[in-house]
């Protein structure tokens, strides 16, 4: 499947950047040429394969360009609204502007409470200002700064049901989490369901600052722990049973929060671990990544500009080529503390040129600080889910059993406030160098043949290469 990624990558980008009747004519030459080549049964051929899907997929996203200005504006509530000081904040979906579909969502907030729930169709005049990305024709565009400019009309609406109850489902463990977490109630809720929203400023600059700011975003470690913890109380060598539970309690936990490319990306990644055990596979993280990411972006090749979506995978990357290598390094035992800080390791090299990209400051302390948190947040993550899910039921025992998660954020907190005030300042990384670093990566890894016989000295070379045409070009 490590072909698959090259050809899932260049796909999704094509998908975005080229146009409608081009897409239609490279998509349906390359899956002819993926099928025709496929049957020779080499695993190369997936490249042309998937950038056929791909092109395809792109073909049927909406082509706009989208320039400032007062537009009639129409589309569909597609999570909770949120109402603060006044105002009333909603995401829309399937939106038009001037009756032109447009990719993406919207952001809008009208400067009064609006009476509006999940499903309703919405209709009003706005004044609409994209985001950088909005003059580029095919990525995905979220508007932001939408302030409405005249009467809106409301039509009642269901939406999806399923994910209607999750919605009502979030905002009752909400509320459990707010009455369980008082003024950590925010973090709470970011390392529970994702929701950042009421986090404060400060809290959040500490973590970034920090470099724990990942606690707040959920991903492989919080589905992992909260799934595993659950798969745990089904023991035996009922297979099936195990793996039919899995995919229902990662439908629900992604539902809850909210469906992000990051808990997408680490459910898909874990079904296909489960499966892999039931017919008694071994393990290939590099093929899981690519199958991962194939199908998140055959869901929305948007998701490629996303920067979640690119932190997540780099992570990853990083993790499965450079946690074994690490370890060698440090001599360490990889169930240990030396696994731990290799794995910690592999992946903040995974990110570091992707957060130049999108950030510019890197937190260098973070790779230490997180060799402190990470084995606290099973601690947090197990006890807190526990607590919000018997809140309704046993308000008083909730409580009683939410001491302990209360106890680990405050020494999250603790630990966030260690933080020096000035980062690490990364000039941007370019294509090249990327491309040099994560082939490097590979490299390094024991995913590349030759270094079951000698040292990884080109992977090394990669990315030494990688980070001069970084700092010096």
């Amino acid at each position: 499947m490590l072909w698959g990624i090259p050809g899932a990558l260049t796909g999704a980008l094509l998908a975005l950047r080229l146009g409608g009747w081009l897409l239609l004519v490279l998509g349906l030459v390359a899956l002819a040429l993926g099928v025709i080549l496929l049957r020779r049964g080499r695993a190369v051929y997936a490249l042309p394969l998937l950038l056929g899907l791909l092109l395809l997929r792109g073909a049927a996203l909406p082509q706009v360009n989208v320039v400032p200005g007062l537009y009639e504006v129409t589309g569909t509530v597609m999570d909770a609204p949120e109402q603060k000081r006044g105002e009333t904040t909603v995401i829309l979906d399937r939106v038009t502007l001037d009756g032109r579909r447009v990719p993406g969502a919207l952001t809008l907030t009208v400067p009064f409470r609006a009476d509006l729930a999940y499903g309703d169709a919405l209709s009003l005049q706005a004044r609409v200002t994209p985001d950088d990305r909005g003059a580029v024709r095919g990525l995905k565009t979220v508007l932001y700064g939408a302030q409405g400019a005249g009467e809106i009309t409301v039509r009642q609406g269901r939406g999806d049901p399923l994910y209607g109850l999750a919605l009502r489902w979030r905002e009752k463990l909400g509320e459990a989490a707010d009455a369980l977490f008082g003024e950590n109630a925010g973090v709470a809720r970011g390392m529970l369901f994702g929701d950042r929203d009421d986090v404060h400023y400060l809290t959040f600059l500490a973590f970034r600052r920090s470099g724990l700011l990942h606690l707040l975003t959920v991903s492989g470690l919080h589905v992992g722990v909260v799934c595993g913890a659950a798969l745990r109380l089904i023991r035996g060598r009922r297979k099936w049973l195990r793996f039919l539970l899995s995919v229902l309690l990662l439908f629900l936990f992604c539902l809850l929060t909210g469906l992000s490319p990051s808990s997408l990306r680490a459910a898909i990644m874990l079904l296909i671990v489960r499966f892999s055990h039931l017919l008694d596979r071994q393990d290939d993280p590099i093929s899981e990544i690519g199958c991962a990411m194939t199908l998140l972006l055959l869901i929305n090749p948007s998701f490629l500009m996303a920067s979640g979506f690119r932190l997540s995978f780099g992570a990853v990357w990083g993790l499965s080529c450079l946690s074994v290598p690490m370890t060698d390094l440090l001599h360490g035992q990889r169930a240990g503390l030396g696994g731990l800080l290799a794995g910690v390791v592999g992946a903040f090299l995974g990110t570091l040129p992707l957060l130049s990209v999108t950030g510019g400051e890197v937190s260098w302390v973070g790779v230490f600080l997180s060799l402190l948190a990470l084995p606290a947040a099973p601690l947090f993550l197990i006890p807190g889910w526990i607590a919000v899910l018997l809140y309704p039921l046993l308000p008083t025992a909730a409580q009683i059993l939410a001491l302990l998660p209360n106890g680990v954020l405050y020494y999250l907190f603790s630990l966030a406030e260690l933080a020096p005030v000035a980062g690490l300042i990364l000039p941007p990384c370019n294509g090249i160098a990327l491309l040099l670093w994560f082939t490097g990566m590979l490299f390094v890894s024991d995913y590349f043949l030759p270094n079951r016989t000698k040292p990884a000295f080109l992977g090394w070379g990669l990315m030494a290469a990688g980070a001069m045409v970084w700092f010096l070009v």
